[in-house]
């Protein structure tokens, strides 16, 4: 096969690297293309290509200097991108943007021709201020080009291309970053839930502002960017050093400003350095607008602030991280860094969505690009439909039920399909992170949530509001409040009587319950008055459970219908699996927090025991120390206490083991037990927790009935004696699979699955959550009579359905509605919006005049609301006349 790739800039000569080496490209033959006649990106791509790509010639479709204007130029990229597939005989073309001047012209010649695979480079889930007719940045029209297929970082990449209209799009594949994705560093960074730094306090900040060129690409006005720019430098010269990095592709008069404009003691640094994690590692704080950099700052360790000006629309999702702050004005900037010179100290967002909802981690992208190059056909005409049924098919592809499916089954899927099911998702707790395991289900389950389906989600941290009011204000347009775990009922002053007010207004709430009856007893007596006041609360909840016994133990206090749902864990990169033969010197290893409840002492114990009978093994604990260590527990120095590890690194100290020794005392669902599963590792457990309801019986595993030394010392005897039962532990490893996790949560919230087709009304709903983030029914108001007015009717009525999802009280909305329905016959239709129309407040002597103009459209059936609407108006206007002559008296 035959395999064309067009780059435009540097960074796409490194992709192009990264593709050809992957071990599926093996055996095809590759041609690297570009197009530029001014010369400059035809510099740029040589003198990488030499470093990247040595002994590959990159073909420019022009000679540098040939003599053009603008439009010529364009249209001569069609004709020669066309000619150039022809000539070379290619059979598939990759790019890295759709919707550049170049590349939209590459996808507009050859997408109908051969299979265009569109593979991202560079950030697409921006949000925006204000959404209106008027173009948007072009990332956000990414994939519009309508290629054979998308490649993209992570699911809420994904959501945003499946779901920006409410037409079809292509077909989406969640194949991860290359270069980013598949590195270790940068996964720990992505991970890691605290910032560390060794400078000291007082000490002036070595700061660097990441310039973008807004001015250049028309997001702001050239001279409000640099009065941005100015002021943003003279609010952190006070806290140190600054130096200024230009982008790359800054146009000569900015640059020629940076160098004259700026105080005399802050650096414009050369625009075309590229600055990597070591040079960027010799800063304490970097500041940008919007920027891809994040991922080298994470990478280096250094806090980073995405400052957003009131002036610039496009917003960058606000990513829940240590190293990663959100803020609009220079004054919070100033904070900022005053704070992080004083205490150093980082003040990071306390709320947002984590990193994997924008980056998926794995170890083979390359090898998933090219499998989607390989298979990817032709793109045909645009169709309408293409949501792919739950768990077939890559997003955006498919049926609303699988092919040779009964019509028992294509009866469920269209009753399914009408179902209107809640579209927005807040998930509350106290902590968002990787480092403890109560997080982790809920993260990776919204991560495949959000991939495939048209649910919006959002985090709250609870720490983050002084009173309940504040909290319930944030969560005022959620459909659905996701309560993680019980440990906000007891660490959040705010908490329960959050709840309670929102249960009193008749919202959803649901709990996940991650605790049982060993944390219940200590958090009754830490915080007896909470915890009193959230057993007044669990009966009016909908209870999520990780196990059959935890279910069992709220049956106890009151919850009518508790629902199992069990858990799941993220699909890390390393997977490796347990050697099948016990060593020589056989290790036994524990996954947890290092707590009384987590079984130090027993774990203790029992190390010292099998020395003391000659025993050959080995003990390693995995997990960081806590304060929950009573002065008489053993901490036995025949244990290796390893003290907490990257994910990566967790996953290899499983593989390296030949006994996964779980030692609490009491854990629902421990999530350690689960990757012991994945690892193939025998496991031994105390059997009050969780785990033993799924493997009981299972060869490999063994449970202990007395929580003694010699109880567990042999359960750990008898499960090294046995081989493990390959199909039953398949059976356990789907069980706590993300599609099939995701599934029941799913059907416990009520809504949609990954995949599902969603209507409302009878037509597929696919709304625009994830680029709709910050504007309000007002401002939609605004766009839905801009569209009406300006005649484009299918997309007024779009607008016009998701404004009155969230709200019926826009008299606009229902009159502008009913004319639509009216235009096209719908009588009933019509009649129902003009009589919420005569329901909402407003003008109401223009109102029944407008509903009188359009009852009159409607025949027969709306003579009688005509009539009775002009009297209405006349009614309303002779009482308001009386009123103001009185007034006037």
């Amino acid at each position: 096969m035959h395999i064309a790739v067009f780059v435009e800039n540097r960074n796409g000569v490194d992709l192009t690297r990264r593709i050809m080496a992957a071990p599926r490209a093996a055996g095809h033959t590759f041609s690297v293309f570009t197009a530029d006649v001014n010369g400059e990106v035809a510099r740029w791509i040589a003198e990488e290509a030499d470093r990247r790509l040595p002994g590959v010639p990159v073909r420019n479709l022009f000679e540098v200097g040939e003599a053009m204007s603008d439009d010529e130029f364009a249209q001569a990229v069609t004709v020669r991108a066309d000619r150039f597939a022809r000539e070379r005989g290619i059979d598939r073309v990759i790019l890295f943007n759709d919707q550049s001047r170049r590349g939209k012209k590459v996808t507009e010649a050859l997408t109908e021709r051969v299979p265009v695979v569109l593979v991202q480079d560079g950030h697409l889930d921006f949000h925006y201020k204000q959404l209106g007719s008027a173009r948007r940045d072009q990332n956000w029209y990414y994939g519009a080009s309508r290629p054979a297929a998308v490649c993209v970082w992570g699911p809420a990449m994904a959501q945003h291309v499946s779901f920006r209209t409410p037409e079809a799009g292509p077909p989406v594949h969640i194949t991860g970053a290359l270069g980013h994705s598949d590195d270790p560093v940068l996964l720990t960074a992505a991970r890691s839930g605290v910032h560390r730094t060794t400078r000291e306090a007082d000490a002036p900040l070595r700061i660097i502002v990441l310039d973008q060129p807004l001015g250049d690409q028309g997001k702001m006005p050239r001279p409000a960017h640099r009065e941005e720019l100015a002021q943003m430098i003279e609010a952190l010269r006070e806290h140190g050093s600054v130096d200024v990095k230009p982008h790359p592709s800054t146009q000569a008069a900015h640059l020629t400003w940076l160098s004259t404009g700026l105080p005399d003691d802050v650096t414009a640094l050369d625009a075309d350095t590229l600055l990597d994690a070591d040079a960027l590692g010799e800063y304490d704080l970097a500041v940008t607008f919007f920027s891809t950099t994040y991922l080298q700052t994470l990478r280096a360790g250094v806090p980073l602030v995405m400052y957003n000006p009131q002036a610039l629309n496009i917003v960058f999702p606000t990513v829940h991280h240590p190293l990663l702050r959100n803020i609009g004005t220079t004054e919070e900037l100033s904070a900022v860094a005053s704070r992080l010179r004083r205490s150093r100290k980082f003040l990071a967002n306390q709320h947002g969505s984590p990193m994997e909802h924008f980056l998926a981690f794995r170890d083979d992208v390359a090898d998933a690009i090219m499998t989607v190059v390989d298979e990817a056909e032709p793109a045909g005409p645009a169709e309408p439909g293409g949501t792919p049924a739950a768990g077939t098919g890559p997003v955006g592809a498919g049926t609303a039920y699988a092919p040779g499916a009964s019509l028992a089954e294509r009866a469920l899927a269209e009753v399914e399909r009408r179902a209107a099911r809640p579209s927005t998702l807040a998930v509350v707790g106290v902590s968002f992170s990787y480092v403890t395991g109560v997080a982790v289900p809920v993260l990776t389950y919204t991560q495949a949530l959000i991939a495939q389906s048209p649910v919006d989600v959002h985090y709250f941290d609870l720490a983050a509001f002084p009173q309940p009011e504040h909290a319930a204000d944030a969560l005022a347009d959620a459909e659905i409040v996701l309560i993680n775990s019980m440990a906000p009922f007891w660490r959040s002053p705010i908490a329960n009587g959050l709840i309670e007010g929102l249960l009193d207004a008749g919202r959803r709430v649901v709990l996940y319950a991650h605790e049982t009856e060993y944390v219940f007893t200590y958090e009754s007596e830490r915080s007896a008055e909470r915890h009193a006041e959230m057993l007044k609360l669990l009966p009016r909840l909908t209870v999520l459970c990780v196990s059959k016994a935890q279910a069992d133990m709220f049956r106890q206090l009151g919850v009518t219908d508790p629902i199992v749902i069990y858990n799941t864990v993220p699909r890390d990169i390393h997977r490796t699996r347990a050697s099948a033969a016990v060593s020589e010197r056989p290790r036994m290893v524990m996954v947890g927090t290092v707590q009384d409840r987590k079984g130090v002492d027993l774990f203790s114990r029992v190390a010292e025991l099998a020395h003391a009978r000659g025993l050959p093994w080995r003990f390693s604990w995995v997990g960081w120390k806590t304060p929950r260590i009573a002065r008489k527990t053993l901490l036995s120095d025949r244990v290796e206490w390893m003290g907490a590890l990257a994910r990566d690194r967790v996953r290899e100290e499983l593989a390296a083991s030949d006994v996964f020794f779980l030692s609490s005392v009491d854990d629902p669902m421990p999530l350690s037990v689960v990757e012991a599963v994945q690892h193939r590792l025998r496991i031994a457990t105390f059997h009050r927790v969780g785990s033993r309801e799924v493997l009981d019986g299972v060869r490999g595993y063994r449970a202990y009935t007395e929580y003694t030394p010699e109880a567990a010392l042999d359960a750990l005897a008898a499960v090294l004696a046995e081989d493990v039962d390959e199909e039953r532990y398949a059976e356990v490893e789907e069980l706590f699979d993300i599609p099939a996790f995701s599934a029941r949560m799913s059907a416990a919230l009520s809504l949609p699955a990954p995949g599902q087709v969603v209507a409302h009304d009878g037509e597929a709903a696919r709304h625009r959550f994830s680029v709709a983030i910050g504007q309000n029914v007002a401002y939609r108001t605004d766009e839905f009579r801009d569209q009406l007015k300006a005649g484009r009717e299918e997309n007024a009525f779009r607008i016009g359905k998701e404004i009155l999802r969230r709200s019926t009280n826009s008299t606009d909305v229902l009159i502008g509605m009913a004319e639509i329905h009216a235009r096209h016959g719908r009588v009933r239709d019509a009649l129902g919006m003009l009589g919420g129309a005569a329901c909402v407040g407003g003008q109401r002597s223009r109102v029944w005049l407008e509903i009188a103009r359009i009852a009159e459209q409607l025949g027969a059936e709306g003579r009688s609301l005509q009539r009775f609407a002009r009297r209405e108006a006349l009614r309303v206007k002779v009482r308001n006349r009386a009123s103001r002559i009185g007034g006037a008296e």
